[in-house]
Formats: C-alpha cells, sequence, structure tokens
C-alpha cells in the first residue's frame, strides 16, 4: 500500500461498529468536557480549603511541589496521551501491551527525572532545600511524579477505548477524596500535608481503574478493533510514524511553554501583584481551552475508528458546541467584573480587561485545537509543530514590549494577537479539510520510496 496516502485514507466513509459515530463522539465529548468541568471546580475549592486549614507557607511550598510534579509529569509523558488517543483504537490483539508500553516508558523517564531533579534542584533553589533535608518527601515526590503519568494516560487509554464515560467518574472521586483528606492530614499532623492530600487519593485509585482497562475495556475493545480491522498502526512505516510522533511531541512541549512562562513573563515584567491580577483571569481562560480542547480529543479518539466520519465529527463538534462557546465567551467579556468580583475587588478592577482580552483568544484557539484534531489524524506532524511554534514566537517576541507601554492590557493583547494570527491559518486549513473532495488523501507530500518500511 503506498505510504503516499498518509497516516489515513479520508476516502468513503464506513460504518460505526456499536453506536452511530455521532453518538460516540457526542457522549465521549460530553463525558470529557464534565470531566474538565469539575476537575476544575474541584481543584479550585481543593486549594481553597487547603488555604483555611494550613498556613500560607505550607501551602506554597507544596503548591510549589504539585506545580513542579505536574509540569515535568507532562514532558515524562512523551505526549503518550495524544498516542494512545490516536493509535490505540485500530490496534487489536496488542491493545493491553500499546497502554502498559506507555505507562512502562512514562514510568522509566519520570524515574530518571524525578531523581534527577530531587538531587540537583534543591541545591541551586533555596525554597526547594527541604527536598534535599527529608529523603522521605525526596521519595514521594519521585514516586508521585512516576505515579501522575499513569493517572493521566488511564484516562487517554478509557478515551481511546470508547470507555470515556468512566472518566469523569474517576476524576470526581479524585476530586472527593483529595478534599476529604486535607483534615485527615491536619489531624495527622502529617508533614506536607497538602502534598500527601493530592498523590495519597491518586495512587489508592490506580489499582480499581487499571482492573477496569485491562479486565473490561481492554476486552471488549479487542471485539470492537477486530471488526474494523487495524486503523491505526498496521502499515506505517516506522521513520514516518517516527517522525510524526516526534513532532507532534514537540508541539507539546511548545504549547505547555507557552502557558508556563506566560506568567513568569509578568512576574519579571510587571511584578508579583500584577501578577496576580493576571494569573485569574488566565486560569479561566486556560479552563475553557481545556473544554475545547476536550471536544478535539474527541474527535481524534472517533475519528481514528473511522476515518470517514472525520468531517462529519469535525461539523458535529462545531455545531454542538461553537454556540456555547461563543456565549461563554461573550458573557466573559460583557460581564468580566462580576467574574472576577468574588476574588477581590481589587480583582474586578484590574483584572477585567485582561480578562475580555483571554476571552476572546479562545475562539482562534479553538480553531487551532480543531485543525490540530484533523492534523493528528492525518498525521502532519509539522503542522501541528509549526502551529505551536508559531503561536509562542508571536507571544514572546512582543509581550515584553507591550506589557511595559500597556500593563497587563498589553499582556492579554500579545495574547490575543499570538491566537488570532495562527487561529486564521488554522481555520483556512480546517475550511479546506471540510471542502476537500471525499477520496482526496492526507498529506501526499511525502515519497513512499524513501520510506523505511
Amino acid at each position: 500500500m503506498s505510504e503516499a496516502r498518509g497516516l489515513v485514507d479520508t476516502g468513503t466513509a464506513r460504518s460505526t461498529v456499536g453506536a452511530p459515530a455521532p453518538g460516540a463522539l457526542v457522549r465521549s465529548a460530553n463525558s470529557l468536557l464534565v470531566s474538565t468541568g469539575v476537575s476544575a471546580v474541584l481543584g479550585a475549592v481543593f486549594w481553597v480549603v487547603a488555604a483555611r486549614l494550613f498556613s500560607a507557607g505550607d501551602v506554597g511550598r507544596d503548591a510549589a511541589l504539585i506545580g513542579a510534579m505536574v509540569e515535568m509529569s507532562t514532558i515524562c509523558q512523551l505526549n503518550l496521551d495524544n498516542v494512545l488517543v490516536r493509535f490505540l483504537p485500530g490496534v487489536r490483539e496488542g491493545a493491553a501491551r500499546v497502554v502498559a508500553g506507555a505507562y512502562a516508558a512514562n514510568a522509566v523517564l519520570a524515574l530518571i527525572v524525578g531523581t534527577a531533579f530531587v538531587l540537583i534542584v534543591p541545591s541551586v533553589v533555596g525554597d526547594l532545600r527541604f527536598l534535599a533535608d527529608d529523603p522521605l518527601v525526596a521519595v514521594a515526590f519521585v514516586a508521585g511524579l512516576v505515579l501522575w503519568g499513569i493517572f493521566t494516560l488511564q484516562d487517554s487509554a478509557l478515551t481511546a477505548m470508547r470507555h470515556a464515560h468512566w472518566v469523569p467518574v474517576e476524576n470526581i472521586i479524585f476530586g472527593v477524596l483529595k478534599l476529604a483528606a486535607l483534615p485527615v492530614a491536619l489531624w495527622l499532623a502529617a508533614g506536607h500535608g497538602v502534598f500527601l492530600a493530592w498523590i495519597v487519593p491518586m495512587a489508592l485509585l490506580l489499582l480499581p481503574v487499571n482492573v477496569l482497562i485491562f479486565r473490561g475495556a481492554v476486552v471488549r475493545h479487542r471485539a470492537t478493533a477486530a471488526l474494523h480491522g487495524d486503523t491505526g498502526l498496521a502499515g506505517l512505516g516506522r521513520r514516518r510514524l517516527g517522525s510524526f510522533l516526534v513532532q507532534d511531541y514537540l508541539g507539546q512541549v511548545l504549547m505547555r511553554l507557552a502557558v508556563t512562562l506566560l506568567p513568569v513573563v509578568v512576574v519579571a515584567t510587571l511584578g508579583p501583584t500584577e501578577n496576580a491580577y493576571f494569573y485569574i483571569p488566565f486560569t479561566i481562560a486556560i479552563a475553557v481551552d481545556m473544554m475545547v480542547l476536550s471536544a478535539a480529543t474527541s474527535i481524534v479518539a472517533e475519528g481514528a475508528y473511522d476515518v470517514g466520519l472525520a468531517r462529519e465529527h469535525v461539523r458535529t463538534v462545531i455545531r454542538r458546541y461553537g454556540p456555547p462557546l461563543a456565549l461563554g465567551v461573550a458573557v466573559l467579556v460583557a460581564a468580566a467584573p462580576l467574574v472576577l468580583l468574588p476574588f477581590g475587588t481589587d480583582y474586578a478592577r484590574e483584572g477585567d480587561a485582561v480578562l475580555r482580552l483571554l476571552a476572546l483568544a479562545c475562539i482562534p484557539r479553538a480553531a487551532v485545537f480543531l485543525a490540530g484534531a484533523v492534523w493528528r489524524l492525518e498525521g502532519r506532524g509539522r503542522w501541528l509543530l509549526g502551529a505551536e511554534a508559531l503561536m509562542l514566537v508571536l507571544l514572546l517576541g512582543p509581550v515584553v514590549p507591550l506589557a511595559n507601554g500597556s500593563g497587563l492590557t498589553g499582556v492579554g493583547v500579545a495574547w490575543l494577537g499570538s491566537a488570532t494570527a495562527t487561529g486564521a491559518l488554522a481555520a483556512v486549513s480546517l475550511t479546506g479539510f471540510l471542502r476537500r473532495p471525499h477520496g482526496v488523501a492526507a498529506d501526499t507530500t511525502h515519497d513512499p520510496r524513501h520510506e523505511d518500511r
């Protein structure tokens, strides 16, 4: 079979086994949207309760630990969350091995990176010196880094095998257990109680969720994938697949880098007080982005089962979730001071303009996420990497001059400008995909004669 047809053939649509594809797509998207929304709410409540029960020093110290663990885990996962969603639907007998292999790869890298972190960073960053002074905390951090990666990857495995309805259940239980663990940790006078309240419930959930995956989801998936045939990994050349995975991974790193660096730039340019007024609106906007990204993930998962229905999946997401997104953005723009008022009058006064700008950016960023889902299905790794690189460059280039000239408003303008420029290009690509005649192959620039098969 010619590799010039790309990773998928977007030709005649096939029937989807089980539920009709639009129904399966909507159920998956709704499940992930609920999970994202509830996790955000319970996460906010967790930090409010932690702030009430523990000292500011304890909360700040453990928040730094948790933040470092989550960010480092993103790197250590090697983008395997997206890999599972994209390719696991087409794997038949080897689904359990693929999931276990993803876990193992994450665990090995996390163990190496985590160990290096606790051995080196405390000598450089004074605020983390306690990791060198308390070996038990250092071991708990490394273990938490390993387990958090598995905890994240298992959601992708459930989504890929059409068990996304368990994802919000798992995350709701996790959120509730975290809250319950806070007073227990306080009562036990446990050191680093906030950190332990985060990682212990996560560790307890790994066993039952993975019993569900390996004893239930994998068995059912094997029968479904057998009827579809191997649409994920079979027939792909190793070099082509490897190139795509590396490009996709680097694109995800750049996306996380933009989100991580922007508050740092604000602190360095405008100071910690202004960053407080920025960070709350930024968190709200990123929460909206994550909702859209959840729907895009469902497009990839369902499109991997039946690539001929990918266009209909994209149209379904736009029709069903586009109006609520537009309404939500309109509410944030119109009522920004009221949205921020619960955080205090200073936040409502200082953060309203930047919240409006960040909210407007959610529209073009949604186009990037949806186009990214299509590019992932078509194997266009260079497009995934290029879009994130462009957005990062367009953000970091003007953000400091704009911040110096216009404060937080300038930061918001930089974020909106980079999103708008990249989103416009993504929208052109997305429109071309929706209008493409059936039977036109994806990414025909590849020469099969040079493929390492």
